[in-house]
């Protein structure tokens, strides 16, 4: 899929999580383990983001397998995180490619920062 090693990543994806008292309750985590391409992203890729996200650790994961749900504006859905070398980073962008050559994903992965979840 790609000239990059495939590297053994987590996709963490929670489920039935639900409000309580009108907070926000994670639901349990579910891992599934597929392979990708890991690598930091930098340049117009940082550009692009909000400004509070561009000083943390980002990555961009390139991935043939499974389907991911990136971070929601409005908070109204669970966004799934890949979990590379015991850290967690949140899928802030996910990007379906199918043009009929290599049909793949294309993740935007952000650390969040101490204490956000």
């Amino acid at each position: 899929m790609s000239l990059f090693k495939s590297v053994p990543l987590i996709r963490r994806r929670r489920t039935g999580g639900g409000y309580v008292r009108g907070r926000r309750k994670p639901g349990e985590p579910v891992d599934t383990a597929f392979l990708g391409t890991w690598q930091p992203a930098g340049g117009r890729t940082l550009e692009l983001l909000p400004a509070g996200k561009r000083s943390r650790e980002v990555f961009k994961c390139f991935t043939d397998t499974l389907d991911f749900t990136p971070a929601d504006a409005h908070g109204d859905a669970e966004a799934d995180s890949v979990v590379w070398q015991g850290r967690e980073y949140e899928v802030t962008t996910a990007a379906r490619w199918d043009n009929g050559l290599i049909p793949h994903w294309e993740l935007l992965c952000t650390r969040p920062k101490e204490g956000e979840s």
